[in-house]
Order: structure tokens, then sequence, then C-alpha cells
């Protein structure tokens, strides 16, 4: 409940961004290529390789980030910006199911994740790249960022024993939440390539996502680093 609370306010907040901007474009310090701009975004990408250490494969294709959130942009000058930036993302490493397997346990399962549901912050150097005119143009944004994971969880899915056809399930899914192995704060470095509304971006978490504990019994291994993905800005 508490992620649908938290996707209401970032979606309130983008209505009022978005209601700021059609009042004040034509002022002189608020638009997309004027002092002060903000606007809300989604974004999407997909976790990628390389993977690190040993057992703790991954499916590729399914495994994935989903952000929503809000930046702030104050144009230093033609060719420099900086700003900042909150956001809900949920991130889920999809785990295969192979006789390797350690992470969390080498127990093999029909289906497995571990998903974390995070409040992030970042700030941003932006180079400005060709003329924008009131528009956001092309750019690229150097990001460093942070994230609290304020819920933590590993699912797991088995083939049911119960075959009464009354009462019996095909599937028996199973949830831990708050998982004690895991890091609750994480941090990164974020580089994006924008084209106006629509930008490419690469993410890298230069942060564990294990505890020290957790990773001496599982020789170093760590959950995939690199995210790539696309970002859509909320805006006109």
């Amino acid at each position: 409940m508490k992620k649908y609370y938290i996707i209401l306010f970032f979606f309130i907040n983008s209505i009022y961004t978005f209601s700021q901007e059609n009042v004040k474009s034509n002022t002189s310090n608020f638009g997309q290529n004027k002092k002060h701009f903000a606007y809300s975004f989604v974004n999407f990408g997909f976790i990628t390789p390389p993977s690190e250490g040993n057992g703790a494969d991954i499916i590729y294709g399914q495994s994935h980030i989903f952000t929503y959130g809000i930046k702030y942009k104050y144009k230093i000058n033609d060719i420099f910006s900086i700003g900042a930036g909150i956001n809900y993302n949920s991130q889920i490493w999809y785990l295969q199911q192979n006789s390797s397997k350690i992470i969390p346990n080498n127990i093999i399962y029909v289906k497995e994740k571990i998903q974390l549901n995070n409040i992030g912050a970042e700030t941003f150097l932006r180079f400005n790249i060709g003329k924008r005119n009131n528009s956001i143009g092309n750019y690229i944004d150097i990001s460093p960022y942070g994230e609290w994971s304020y819920k933590t969880k590993h699912e797991t899915v088995t083939n049911s024993t119960n075959s009464n056809i009354i009462l019996g399930e095909e599937y028996n899914v199973i949830t831990n939440v708050n998982l004690n192995y895991i890091e609750i704060f994480n941090y990164g470095i974020k580089l994006s390539v924008g084209f106006g509304r629509v930008s490419i971006f690469s993410k890298y978490r230069i942060s564990n996502i294990f505890i020290p504990e957790f990773k001496t019994l599982i020789n170093n291994t760590e959950l995939n680093r690199f995210v790539l993905g696309f970002e859509i800005g909320l805006h006109e």
C-alpha cells in the first residue's frame, strides 16, 4: 500500500509542475530553456551484463528497473545547467534456476526474484548541445545518485503439492520482506544522452547490494550493477 501512496504523491506533483509550466512559460525565468524548469519523468531500463562472481545468474530481458520522479533544472549559461531530482523506483532481478545458484540460497524453484523498492535522489551536471530556442534540446547529463530501499523482497514460486480439485492450487508463492542480508542504502552514477523529451541512460551501481557478512558466505558474488534504458520527460 505504501508504494501506491508514493506513486500518487509523484503523480500529483507532476500535474502541479506541468500546470506551472503552462502558466509560466511566457515569463522570463521559467521554461525549458530558461533559468528555472521543473518536470516529471518516467524511465525503464534492463539490467545488463556483466555479472559479478558465480551463483547469481539472472534472466536478461526480464530483470529491469522502473522509475517515476521529478527533476528541477537551473540554467547557468548556454552550455551548462545543474539540477536535482527525487524519484520512486522498483528494481527486480529474476534469478536463473540452475545448479550453480547460491543467491540467496541453492534451492531450485520454478521462479525466483529479488526486488528493491527505493526512494532515490540525484544531482546532475548538464552539458547543453546546439541550439534549443525554448526547448530542452540535446544534452549530456552526469548524475551521481543515492537510494534508500524502504522495502526489500525475495519471492519464490514452487509447484503445489495440493492436488485437490476443489481446494488445490497450481503454484505456491512465498514472499519474504525486509531482507536482513540486503544493504538498505546504495549509490552510483548515471550517464544520460538526451534528445528533447527522450533520453538514453546507463546506470552503474557503485555500492554493493549484499551486506559484508553475507558476501563472505557467497564468495563475494554480487547482483549485476549495470542498467541500460530510456527516459521520457512528461512535459510539452
